[in-house]
């Protein structure tokens, strides 16, 4: 329970931070192009740093590595209080506080798994997944009440004051030694690298929870990037309001899939062809709804919020199963290398697909994007459901 208040807390300041950074950024240029800056900030951190993050959650007591992280990320956040004015060196210093969440993410994840006995694994495992979706989407919709309401300068202020007390909490942690070696040679620490690696590629039944839980992190940067210009362009809602339009109705659908999820007769492979099936037809719906003009404007709100609810269902399901399968195939001891090694994979399609999806938008617009987005969903959708039966997972 300490650990799972410490990464709901961190990620509510985190959103707290993502939000200032996307407002800051779009409401300055209105440019897609500009917020997948912000996003590549967010995610170029994790593809340097995460193999050696996951390595040293799996040699180093994770409570250390915890408290170190959170207490470096309180004095990011206190030098961006003080450049706020400064979009430049707030996204430089946003990389800073990125690459201390880098550590903290491999550390934290495979505490979860460490901290409880193998039967509640599924449960705690639903439970991590779902503080970290709620607490970013928590984070961004309560910083964008209060940007509103309020300033910028409160929520940076908020935000400084939530990571104070996650890192408070984290000397509450228990100790977590996760090897019995405690010193690792540099060559030897490369070598657990590789090996993770080669046994994530030599294992097919890793290969697709691997790559689910990597890709969900490109489908949020592709979300984060585009949102505040439709909401803005299309449907009339400006980047100080959409957010707290968009992230209730997500995290609704994060709450119904986290309930949802929990069916172990069913495969995981179900549950990815039902999130990305779910997905997929709620993006085709609302782009062919766009295209009749049957709603236009403000009345786009109605189709829109029911997109943002199936989007957070299919994304989390797909998140949790994932992770899950990944869990039950890998040992605890090496959870944090494997975990470092598909955020690294995470970070670059997030740092990709960010800047691409802006490119596509402006060649082809939101109608398309969404239209022909769903189409691709729903053939994933299809492609996991053949999968799953030939492979049997």
């Amino acid at each position: 329970m300490v650990l799972v208040a410490v990464t709901f807390i961190g990620q509510i300041a985190s959103g707290f931070l993502l939000l200032f950074l996307l407002v800051t950024s779009y409401g300055k240029t209105h440019s897609n192009f500009e917020v997948s800056g912000v996003i590549v900030s967010f995610a170029t951190p994790g593809f340097l740093l995460m193999a050696f993050a996951g390595l040293i959650a799996d040699i180093a007591d994770r409570r250390k590595i915890i408290i170190a992280a959170n207490c470096a990320i309180v004095f990011v956040v206190l030098a961006i209080l003080l450049s706020r004015e400064f979009l430049l060196a707030a996204l430089a210093l946003s990389f800073l506080y990125f690459a201390g969440n880098t550590f903290f993410l491999p550390s934290s994840s495979a505490a979860s798994a460490q901290l409880v006995r193998k039967k509640d694994l599924d449960l705690a495992n639903s439970i991590f997944i779902f503080v970290l979706g709620a607490g970013i989407i928590l984070g961004i919709f309560l910083g964008a009440v209060v940007h509103l309401l309020v300033s910028s300068f409160a929520t940076l202020l908020i935000c400084e004051g939530l990571l104070v007390c996650a890192a408070g909490l984290s000397f509450k942690l228990p100790k977590m030694m996760p090897r019995k070696k405690s010193k690792l040679a540099f060559t030897a620490a490369l070598l657990d690298i590789w090996r993770a690696f080669t046994y994530i590629f030599r294992q097919k039944e890793v290969w697709f929870p691997f790559l689910i839980f990597a890709s969900a992190q490109g489908l949020i940067a592709i979300g984060v990037t585009l949102a505040p210009g439709f909401f803005d362009n299309v449907v009339g809602l400006t980047v100080d309001k959409s957010p707290i339009f968009i992230f209730p109705l997500v995290g609704l659908g994060v709450l119904f899939g986290s309930i949802y999820v929990h069916r172990p007769k069913k495969e995981a492979s179900f549950f990815w062809s039902m999130g990305y099936g779910a997905i997929g037809i709620a993006a085709l719906l609302l782009g062919l709804v766009i295209l009749s003009q049957f709603l236009q404007g403000i009345l786009l709100l109605l189709p829109s919020a029911v997109f943002l609810v199936f989007l957070g269902f299919g994304e989390i399901i797909a998140l949790i199963s994932s992770r899950a399968a990944l869990q039950k195939r890998v040992s605890h001891s090496y959870q944090g290398t494997v975990f470092g090694a598909n955020i690294i994979l995470s970070s670059f399609l997030a740092g990709i697909a960010a800047p691409l999806a802006a490119l596509l938008e402006d060649l082809f617009g939101y109608v398309k994007f969404l239209v022909f987005g769903g189409l691709i969903f729903l053939l994933f959708s299809l492609f996991f459901v053949t999968v799953g039966r030939k492979w049997k997972f």
